[in-house]
């Protein structure tokens, strides 16, 4: 007899059965019920026992399963040697690392970004402000939650409500700079900036608004003068010197700071607008130096920003700075809008704006930060 079918009230005594008819080594091919009866088929077959204890062979561990060495391994038989420590294990290291350096340090700053504009907050530690509906609506706006809280933190010490407006304001009197009155009592006027953000045609707008300030019967364009600074000296048909010939002003360039130190003082009655090259930014003696010059009266320092700068960048430059305060020109305003990220962005870095401008023309061309007006465009965007 190979196979037994036995048709029982439960399943015990079904296989009782079956064990009984084809022996202690039958194997069961089958068990279901029918009705109220339980039905289970056996076998004593070798074909089928053989196909069953197959099946009951004992499954891989799961780490088995993604690995080359079985967890039943004799770890006696593996010898390990110690690591020698080497000079070029830095090395070996930095190699088998699967992202770089420079890519680890790109992926912390994107961390940081998302978790400064990010709320966290649990049971037993709300966050003060997660109450505040104004503090929820600025954020999505895009404004930093350093520059809300800063803002914030000014209001409540004037004892102002924490209102949408109140931010405005007081966050436009923060970023402004009342220029005008210190601008046309300045002598030297300093101007820096990075390549391709407009510089020299700021000293060019500058100039221009002088000489809309001083023509008259008595006055001439010998009082006002563009200098250059820079490592090189710029050639006759550099930008500043096609300005000069535009507003018929004289332009002289130097290489070193000793020179044009020793020409602003021998020019002291007159107003110098200084374009200073981006290789002087970085040099520690002319640092020095523009600190000397701004500890006396009737100079200036005017650093040029284009609008729509990255926070990375921009922050380069004010580290190049550090000390000297430097009020800045915004530019290019006709072609990038400035919004609530930037706004946020000058307020974390403590910038100062004092002019704004478009991009090329130079007549009646620049215009002083006001607060108010400031204000009046963050509301409305």
């Amino acid at each position: 007899m190979t196979q037994h079918k036995v048709l029982s009230d439960d399943s015990m005594t079904a296989m009782d059965e079956i064990a009984r008819v084809l022996g202690q080594d039958a194997v069961i091919l089958s068990t279901k019920k029918i009705g109220e009866k339980i039905e289970i088929v056996g076998s004593n077959d070798i074909k089928d026992i053989l196909k069953s204890n197959k099946k009951n062979q004992k499954k891989p561990n799961f780490k088995e399963l993604f690995s080359n060495v079985p967890l039943s391994e004799d770890k006696t038989e593996k010898k390990i040697n110690p690591p020698i420590k080497n000079k070029n294990d830095d090395k070996l290291l930095v190699e088998q690392n699967l992202i770089s350096t420079v890519d680890f340090e790109n992926f912390k700053h994107e961390i940081k970004s998302i978790l400064d504009n990010s709320i966290i907050a649990d049971l037993t530690s709300l966050n003060s402000h997660i109450d505040d509906t104004n503090f929820i609506k600025l954020l999505k706006k895009g404004y930093s939650k350093k520059t809300i809280n800063n803002i914030f933190q000014n209001l409540n010490k004037k004892e102002l409500p924490r209102s949408i407006n109140n931010f405005y304001n007081n966050l436009s009197d923060k970023l402004t700079y009342d220029l005008k009155d210190k601008l046309l009592n300045s002598k030297s006027i300093f101007i820096t900036g990075l390549t391709g953000v407009g510089k020299t045609t700021i000293c060019a707008k500058v100039a221009s608004y002088f000489l809309d300030q001083t023509i008259s019967p008595h006055n001439n364009n010998n009082n006002i003068a563009l200098v250059s600074l820079g490592k090189t000296s710029p050639n006759k048909v550099s930008n500043l010197f096609n300005f000069g010939r535009v507003l018929n002003l004289n332009v002289n360039s130097f290489s070193e700071i000793e020179d044009l130190d020793k020409y602003l003082s021998e020019n002291q009655d007159k107003i110098n607008i200084v374009d200073i090259s981006k290789d002087f930014m970085t040099d520690k003696n002319f640092n020095n130096y523009i600190k000397t010059k701004l500890s006396k009266n009737r100079s200036l320092l005017l650093n040029v920003i284009q609008s729509g700068i990255n926070s990375k960048s921009l922050e380069n430059q004010m580290s190049y700075l550090y000390g000297l305060q430097p009020v800045h020109v915004l530019t290019k305003l006709d072609e990038i809008m400035i919004n609530s990220y930037d706004f946020s962005m000058y307020n974390d870095l403590d910038c100062k704006l004092g002019l704004l401008s478009g991009t090329n023309d130079i007549i009646d061309s620049i215009a002083f930060a006001n607060s108010q007006i400031l204000a009046q465009y963050m509301k409305e965007n």
